[in-house]
């Protein structure tokens, strides 16, 4: 199960934040569909993105404990799952910014 969770973080991450700024800016948005789909496929790339980069920079001993310790895994996703919220609140929001401001210069 919790393997499971891990490996879909990023997609459920990226689905929740795209339908956050939907439920904020619904009635804003003209192309709800449109706007889902996209800020959902940026924001789990850019998850995905996070996840490799902190690969690289968190340490695989981050508890102070040798690598096989679970303590280190959970300690490690909880610093990427930080980073991924992080840009993907930000990138979906800024998304339905935009979504926003195309419907107010068609007008």
């Amino acid at each position: 199960m919790a393997e499971t969770l891990w490996a879909a973080w990023p997609f459920l991450l990226a689905a929740a934040c795209a339908l956050l700024w939907l439920a904020l800016l619904g009635r804003r948005i003209e192309r709800k569909l449109q706007f889902v789909l996209v800020a959902f496929l940026l924001c789990a790339i850019a998850s995905l993105a996070v996840e490799f980069a902190c690969a690289y920079v968190v340490p695989l001993d981050i508890a102070g404990t040798p690598p096989p310790d679970p303590r280190n895994a959970r300690l490690r996703f909880l610093i990427t799952a930080a980073a991924q919220a992080a840009v993907a609140l930000a990138l979906s929001g800024y998304l339905a910014l935009l979504a926003r401001r195309s419907r107010a210069r068609a007008r």
